[in-house]
């Protein structure tokens, strides 16, 4: 009996850590996907005002939640709680790396809690005017 009980326990605990791998590797599929997004996203608001991005490019750390629409601009800093599918939190850095330089840098950070643990991923990227008008 000792032994089934023993044997029992192992597959379990096996099983249980199985498990907690595979939503931790879901979890980050969804977050590298968000992170690309928020890419994507600073790629649009690029195309659809250049001008408006290189001023947005003072380090500040700018929300950018689920549905976020490039009409309305960078205007919101990264707030405290979780704010795509009430889970993750995304927020998007954009900085200048020398001044008068027109490239922007982009850091997208996607973060979430999972237990007591904080887990994170970052996407970077540098941006430039590619079409001259």
């Amino acid at each position: 009996m000792g032994m089934v009980g023993l044997l029992l326990t192992a597959v379990l605990s096996l099983i249980s850590l199985s498990v907690k791998n595979s939503r931790l590797a879901n979890n980050r599929t969804n977050a590298v996907s968000l992170a690309q997004q928020g890419v994507e996203l600073m790629r649009t608001y690029r195309d659809y005002s250049w001008t408006n991005l290189l001023i947005q490019a003072n380090g500040t750390n700018y929300d950018l939640p689920g549905g976020w629409i490039v009409e309305t601009g960078l205007n919101a800093v990264c707030p405290t709680i979780n704010n795509i599918y009430g889970y993750y939190l995304r927020c998007v850095e954009l900085t200048t790396p020398q001044l008068g330089e027109e490239v922007v840098a982009v850091k997208v950070t996607v973060s979430w809690v999972e237990g007591s643990q904080e887990y994170k991923t970052e996407q970077r990227t540098k941006l430039s005017l590619w079409e001259r008008e």
